[in-house]
């Protein structure tokens, strides 16, 4: 769950083996190749764990081992944006670096991983109290402005099977299947999305979508308190995240 600074990281409540097992093959899958101990680092498991699941993993055929780094096996590799996730983490970081300094809040950058939504990367909002996430953190497609984004502009089929589901609760403002399906035709409308406590309390984010070629890459958020988050700053962060949306895109255009 993201939280502000300083709230416990605690793992979640029926955390299972099989989640563990989907975390390590989705911190795989965003790399074009990864070594255990960052592995272990990037998902607070012991390394012994680690290797155990990817023992299991290369067993079925779902990732290889070569020169000491795992990768994606081909038969899993996507046909979508085909942007490894470390090549978007190490192009998207000087703009979230200038989105933290524009607005002061945290800058995130997301992905869709199948159902969920997988946090790439973030830079922290200079304040003591602020939003913050952990990287490799999964979080619900159907609750806050990232994962919106992220959900609006995927495949029909991912989109109907989210609305279908009973979508959990975070809180008053959550979106219900009805409301969800307004906010992502609006978000597809208007290209951006926004979310008020959906996910945590007290929190505010503005996100929009990363194209290429028509298809979604990624999105990029600003989150911070909504005591902070005025509609002034509203409005700055929409342009300031749209202007990085957009140089982004070109230079993904560019290193293709």
């Amino acid at each position: 769950m993201p939280r502000a600074r300083g709230e416990s990281e605690r793992e979640p409540k029926g955390t299972t083996s099989l989640t563990r097992g989907l975390n390590v093959l989705l911190a795989v899958a965003d790399r074009r190749g990864v070594r255990v101990n960052e592995l272990a680092e990037e998902l607070e498991m012991p390394v012994s764990t680690v290797y155990r699941y990817l023992r299991t993993l290369r067993e079925s055929g779902l990732v290889t081992h070569r020169d000491g780094l795992y990768t994606l096996a081909n038969r899993l590799r996507p046909a979508g944006s085909g942007v490894a996730g470390d090549v978007l983490v190490h192009l998207a970081r000087p703009l979230l670096e200038q989105l933290v300094e524009e607005t002061g809040e945290t800058a995130v950058l997301t992905t869709r991983a199948g159902y969920r939504a997988l946090c790439l990367d973030q830079v922290e909002s200079p304040n003591v109290i602020r939003m913050a996430f952990r990287t490799g953190q999964l979080l619900p497609l159907h609750a806050g402005a990232g994962s919106k984004v992220l959900l609006a502009y995927a495949p029909p089929e991912i989109v109907e099977d989210v609305l279908g589901q009973d979508l959990p609760v975070y809180s008053r403002t959550t979106p219900t299947a009805p409301r969800l399906r307004r906010d992502l035709e609006d978000i597809r409308r208007t290209g951006l999305a926004t979310s008020r406590a959906e996910l945590i309390r007290g929190a505010f984010a503005v996100a929009v979508p990363v194209l290429r070629d028509g298809t979604i890459v990624c999105a990029l958020t600003l989150a911070g308190l909504a005591e902070r988050c005025d509609a002034d700053w509203a409005e700055k962060a929409t342009r300031a995240l749209q202007t990085a949306a957009r140089t982004l895109s070109e230079t993904l255009g560019t290193a293709s």
